[in-house]
């Protein structure tokens, strides 16, 4: 039976997500009202962003813990997480001819730090293991990241246009502003991986293998990996940016004239808030919530008829 401090703590939890889910729609709103559907991000959805980011990139770590970590790999994991967040949008501000993003002021670099450090440092890890654990809290998240993928493909659209590109051009900073976050993500998580693999073969084997054998099997694992990747990176990123792009580069061009406001085309924009909502993950989570909700409410009735449900894996 649960103490009283820890049914007291349970409760204040109760008390509190409401608050928490409150707080966090209002801000959403306030963001979409203030920002719309057009091409700028608002402050609380680039924070909602980097806390996902993150948290994505600590979860395909080989530990995820931070207490098993000294500095040195704590300060490498914080400078792969700077990378990750903010190379792909650093490569887009250079090929606009403007100063990376990083270094056109404190706000960007301060937001990154407070996520990274709920992420990393809150206490009890309490923001993480509710980022990975609480389908409500990944559902609302999943959401901001929609939205912020999606004003990405606006905004490559519109810098394409300003800048007297072709649709190539914008294609390749939407790749770049959308999933460049995703693909870098992937590249650190192969090379945490393999240096991960490498050190368990050495534990293995007291010699270690050869200098020669080493470098082969690293360079066959890159070769392979790095097909992967592309074929991957093709399927799921490419393709699928290649046909939105071109949806938005079709209906911009009407309006290329006169100048594209966030008022251009609102229904091809709502279409691509539910595509990269449902992309983020966030119809997913729901159809879980909603799964989960339906069963236990059948779980409740068959208790109150007086029998339990028959197991799944019952043999008639």
């Amino acid at each position: 039976m649960a103490s009283l401090p820890e049914r007291a703590g349970l409760a204040l939890r109760r008390e509190l997500a409401p608050l928490f889910f409150a707080v966090f729609i209002f801000l959403f709103l306030q963001d979409a009202v203030y920002n719309r559907l057009g091409s700028s991000n608002g402050k609380f959805i680039s924070l909602v962003d980097t806390c996902r980011s993150v948290a994505q990139y600590r979860s395909g770590l080989p530990d995820t813990i931070g207490s098993n970590f000294g500095v040195r790999r704590m300060l490498l994991i914080t400078f792969a997480s700077v990378l990750v967040k903010f190379a792909s949008s650093s490569l887009v501000s250079v090929l606009l001819g403007k100063v990376p993003i990083v270094f056109s002021g404190l706000r960007h670099i301060c937001f990154f730090f407070l996520g990274f450090a709920l992420m990393w440092f809150s206490p009890g890890d309490i923001a993480y293991r509710t980022m990975r654990s609480s389908r409500a809290v990944k559902l609302l998240v999943d959401m901001g990241g929609g939205l912020y993928k999606m004003r990405k493909v606006i905004f490559a659209v519109e810098a394409a246009t300003e800048v007297h590109g072709h649709f190539a051009f914008a294609l390749l900073v939407a790749v770049l502003a959308v999933d460049g976050t995703t693909l870098s993500r992937r590249a650190f998580h192969w090379v945490e991986g393999r240096q991960a693999e490498q050190a368990r073969r050495s534990a293995r084997r007291k010699g270690g293998a050869s200098g020669d054998k080493a470098l082969k099997r690293t360079l066959s694992d890159l070769y392979h990996a790095g097909g992967r990747g592309a074929k991957k990176t093709l399927l799921t990123t490419v393709l699928p940016l290649t046909v939105v792009t071109g949806l938005v580069w079709g209906a911009a061009s009407s309006e290329w004239i006169s100048g594209i406001t966030d008022d251009s085309f609102l229904g091809l924009r709502a279409a691509l808030l539910s595509l990269f909502i449902w992309r983020a993950g966030a119809l997913d989570e729901l159809a879980r919530i909603h799964h989960e909700s339906m069963a236990m409410g059948d779980q409740v009735d068959a208790i109150k008829d007086g029998y339990s449900p028959p197991s799944k894996n019952k043999v008639l």
